[in-house]
C-alpha cells in the first residue's frame, strides 16, 4: 500500500472511531458544554441522520435498481435497525465499550453466512469467533451495572443487524453511493414513525443543543458516511479486502481512545483485556479467506 492510501485508511479509522464520542454527545448531551442540553432521543437522531443522508445523496437514486427486495432489506437492517440500536446502546453505554462490541458485525456475518450462504468455515476461523465472542462476553459481564449491560446488548443488536445486512447486500445490484442514497431514503421514514411513538421533546432537543448538534449531525453524514464509507469502497476496488480488514481493527482502537481522552470514560481490566482478546479474535476472521461470501460485503463497519 503507498503512504498515500495508507494515509487515506489511517483517516478513515480516525473519523469513525470519533463517531463513537460524538453520537454519544449527540445521544447524551453534556450540560457543561451546551446548557441544558442532554441530548437528542436515539431514534430521533438516528432518524435525522438518514434523512440528511438522503437530501446530500438523492441524485444518485436513479436508475432504479433491477431487485428492489435485496434494496430494502439491506436499508432496513444496515441502516435505520443498526443504527437505532446502536444509539440507543449509546445512550447507557461509554463509547469505547460500544466500538468494541459493535466489531461483533464480522464473526456474525460469518454465522449468517454458514446459515444462508452455505459458507464453510474451517477451526482458525471458528477459534477467531470464539474469541471474539469471549472478549466482548469479558467486557459485557458487569452484574452490578444493569443498565450499562442493557446498552451493550443493543450495541450487540446493532451489529448482528449489520451482519444481516451483509447477506442482503450481496444480492443488490447497485454501486456504493447509490446504496447509501437508498438506505437513507428507506430507513428515515420508520425511524420518524418510531421516534413519534416512543420519545418526545425531539425539536427541544434541536433547538437546546444549537449549532454545536448541527455540526454533530453534519459530521456523521458528511465526514463518516459520505467521506469514510465512500473512499473505504474506493480502497476496497484497489486493494484485497483481506488485507484491509485487520487494519480497519484501528477504527475500534481509535474509538475507545477517544472515550477515555475526550469522555473521561474509566480504564478497567475488562475493557482492556477482554477488547484485546475481541480484536484479536475479530482480525483472525476478518483475515481469513470466505469461500463463498465477498470480503467486500463482510467488512462493513457500523458507524
Amino acid at each position: 500500500m503507498n503512504p498515500r492510501h495508507f494515509l487515506l485508511l489511517l483517516a478513515i479509522c480516525f473519523v469513525w472511531g470519533i463517531n463513537f464520542v460524538v453520537a454519544k454527545w449527540s445521544v447524551s448531551g453534556t450540560p457543561e458544554l451546551v446548557p441544558g442540553f442532554e441530548g437528542a432521543p436515539p431514534l430521533f437522531f438516528a432518524f435525522l441522520r438518514f434523512a440528511l443522508l438522503y437530501a446530500f445523496l438523492a441524485p444518485w437514486l436513479l436508475p432504479l435498481p433491477k431487485k428492489m427486495g435485496p434494496v430494502i432489506g439491506a436499508a432496513l437492517t444496515m441502516g435505520a435497525i443498526q443504527f437505532a440500536l446502536m444509539f440507543i446502546g449509546l445512550v447507557y453505554a461509554t463509547p469505547s465499550t460500544v466500538a468494541i462490541v459493535v466489531q461483533l458485525a464480522i464473526p456474525f456475518t460469518t454465522i449468517l453466512s454458514i446459515i444462508f450462504l452455505s459458507e464453510r468455515v474451517r477451526w482458525i476461523r471458528g477459534g477467531g469467533m470464539a474469541l471474539a465472542f469471549a472478549g466482548v462476553a469479558l467486557v459485557f459481564f458487569k452484574p452490578e451495572e444493569l443498565s450499562f449491560t442493557i446498552g451493550l446488548l443493543a450495541a450487540a443488536g446493532g451489529a448482528l443487524a449489520a451482519a444481516a445486512g451483509t447477506i442482503f447486500v450481496k444480492r443488490v445490484d447497485i454501486k456504493p453511493i447509490p446504496l447509501q442514497a437508498w438506505i437513507g431514503l428507506i430507513s428515515f421514514p420508520p425511524l420518524l414513525i418510531a421516534s413519534l411513538i416512543f420519545e418526545r421533546d425531539q425539536m427541544q432537543a434541536i433547538v437546546t443543543g444549537d449549532w454545536l448538534f448541527l455540526a454533530s449531525l453534519l459530521f456523521t453524514v458528511l465526514i463518516v458516511n459520505v467521506f469514510g464509507h465512500g473512499t473505504f469502497y474506493w480502497l476496497l476496488r484497489r486493494y484485497d479486502a483481506s488485507f484491509l480488514a485487520p487494519m480497519m481493527l484501528m477504527g475500534p482502537l481509535f474509538g475507545v481512545i477517544a472515550g477515555v481522552v475526550l469522555l473521561g470514560d474509566p480504564v478497567t481490566w475488562q475493557l482492556v483485556a477482554g477488547g484485546l482478546i475481541a480484536l484479536v479474535g475479530v482480525g483472525i476472521v476478518a483475515a481469513r479467506k470466505s469461500g463463498t461470501l465477498p470480503q467486500s460485503e463482510v467488512v462493513q463497519k457500523p458507524k
